[in-house]
């Protein structure tokens, strides 16, 4: 019983680190993906090596969330599988 309760605490915490993931890469990282925010007169050499550091952080962003499912559905399994 007291391990079900750790492993609903810890899905309920995972739930939140998935929403967390999730906000970070689409309304922070891809935001900026957007060239219109960006100012006028950026050269767009400057843009396109933002673009690529903002797409590592997507990715990273990606495998976070992938990690935090798969453990999400382990404990929601109880650990079997």
């Amino acid at each position: 019983m007291q391990n079900d309760q750790y492993n609903k605490t810890t899905v309920d915490f995972l739930n939140l680190a998935l929403d967390i993931e999730d906000e970070m890469s689409k309304d922070v990282y891809e935001g900026y993906l957007d060239r219109s925010i960006w100012p006028s007169q950026m050269e767009e050499e400057t843009f396109r090596k933002i673009v690529t550091d903002l797409e590592v952080l997507i990715r990273e962003t990606e495998g976070h969330m992938a990690a935090f499912a798969r453990l999400k559905e382990k404990l929601e399994n109880n650990g079997k599988g």
